[in-house]
């Protein structure tokens, strides 16, 4: 083990990595967007730059993607409809 700037690692050289605890996450003051990598500040629901929804913030710093459940909605929607149609036209 070496000591490099008070911290062990394994080998010289070697980055260590430190995730983010739930006191971190609270204390953070930015996030950085998932696509753009852009120091976002903590509070922000979208992107400045690249116009990405964001979300909360993960356990290295960067905002969670939220999710986009309208196509998702959508696609069960048509194919709904598409079976009925099947249905309706064939037996």
């Amino acid at each position: 083990m070496v000591t490099v700037f008070s911290k062990k690692t394994e080998k010289s050289g070697e980055q260590v990595k430190k995730k983010l605890t739930r006191e971190d996450q609270k204390k953070a003051l930015v996030k950085r967007c998932p696509e753009c990598f852009i120091n976002l500040p903590i509070d922000a629901k979208e992107c400045f730059s690249c116009h990405t929804k964001v979300g909360g913030i993960d356990k290295y710093g960067r905002a969670k993607k939220r999710g986009a459940w309208v196509p998702y909605v959508g696609c069960i929607i048509a194919w709904g409809i598409f079976i009925a149609y099947i249905k309706w036209a064939f037996f």
